[in-house]
């Protein structure tokens, strides 16, 4: 009988245990119901609406949830201290978060962040590359391929459809290939698992540290748009290897843009061809492009590659001549010959090019 009762009291007593566990999982993902509806229809904005801006931030060792949250919020990576805190809570994330250094970007999730901040702290993996300046967008693309840190697909639509937070972008006019001329050429540092459109986002950053106050206001003096500044910037960019010449070439490009004269530069062209070859052919040079400024007046449509602060520098402070023609006169060194008038310029190139 003691036994019976005592396996009444033990069966009714798991049973208890059984009931609080159906309970608690019931509220749990409950709980998660109401967060996920909650945070969908108060805490973001759809994901089509979504601007990414890469942002670097640091979390202390010893910071608490409550402290990464504030960290978080006014850096602007979430909208709602709340919404993380309690979806970190529901998660079993909470008191998971690592300390270190982390690059984040404004187009992530509270679930991609919280994720981040439990898997990928103080002791990251990390991999460095270089772009080159003067590369093009598809020459980023393919060598970022080639080195195995993303795909040339995924880079590509990481310029072309996402968009990205940077007062500078706001005035370049929508055309294909938008962001060409803004992928800063640096080296840069990224986490192994950074996807193309961190990489986009960091290369931007980069070119916004560099293009300074300064530089607003000497375009604006010039009377040109930044675009503008940037597309002289990569012609320069193309056409010359001698630092000691940037500021000359500059300078002649201005000149035949007040004249008004044809620009007539053979890296425009260059760039609009298919398939780019070490010597244009004078049929290349009526090539139908809108970056041909043999055929069209005034400046091509907008950067033709990535231009490094040199260039961009001597693009805003030209060297003031009467140059109007510049024609290489040393193919090793890539040293010009500059000149003032068509004439002088035509015996010149004459005189060089049996030379070569």
């Amino acid at each position: 009988m003691k036994k019976k009762k005592g396996l009444l009291i033990g069966l009714h007593a798991l049973s208890k245990v059984v009931i609080l566990i159906v309970a608690v999982l019931i509220i749990f993902f409950a709980g998660k119901k109401v967060y996920d509806y909650s945070y969908k229809l108060m805490a973001k904005t759809p994901a089509e609406d979504i601007v990414v801006k890469t942002v670097d931030i640091k979390v202390p060792k010893g910071t608490s949830s409550k402290e990464i949250a504030k960290i978080l919020h006014d850096n602007g990576l979430i909208k709602n201290t709340y919404y993380f805190l309690f979806y970190s809570k529901l998660s079993g994330k909470e008191n998971k978060f690592q300390y270190g250094d982390y690059t984040l970007n404004t187009g992530m999730t509270d679930e991609e962040i919280a994720n981040i901040l439990t898997t990928q702290g103080a002791k990251k993996e990390t991999i460095k590359f270089t772009i080159p300046e003067g590369y093009t967008v598809a020459q980023i693309a393919k060598k970022l391929a080639k080195e195995n840190i993303c795909k040339e697909s995924e880079f590509l639509d990481a310029v072309n459809n996402v968009s990205y937070d940077y007062k500078f972008i706001d005035e370049v006019p929508d055309r294909n290939l938008k962001l060409q001329g803004y992928l800063f050429p640096s080296t840069y540092e990224i986490y192994t698992d950074a996807t193309a459109k961190d990489i986009v986002s960091i290369m931007l950053k980069q070119f916004d540290k560099v293009f300074k106050d300064e530089y607003y206001e000497r375009a604006k003096a010039l009377g040109y748009e930044i675009d503008e500044i940037i597309t002289i910037a990569s012609i320069i960019e193309r056409e010359v290897r001698v630092d000691s010449e940037r500021e000359l070439v500059s300078g002649v490009i201005y000149n035949r843009l007040k004249k008004p004269m044809k620009l007539q530069m053979c890296s425009t062209v260059m760039y609009a061809l298919d398939k780019p070859r070490e010597r244009l052919l004078y049929s290349d040079l009526e090539i139908e492009s809108p970056y041909n400024t043999y055929m069209n007046p005034g400046l091509p449509v907008g950067p033709i590659s990535n231009p490094g602060q040199r260039s961009i520098e001597a693009a805003l402070y030209p060297t003031e001549s009467d140059y109007f023609y510049f024609s290489l006169k040393n193919a090793e060194t890539g040293e010009h010959e500059f000149n003032k008038s068509l004439d002088a310029h035509n015996k010149v190139k004459g005189k060089l090019q049996k030379e070569f």
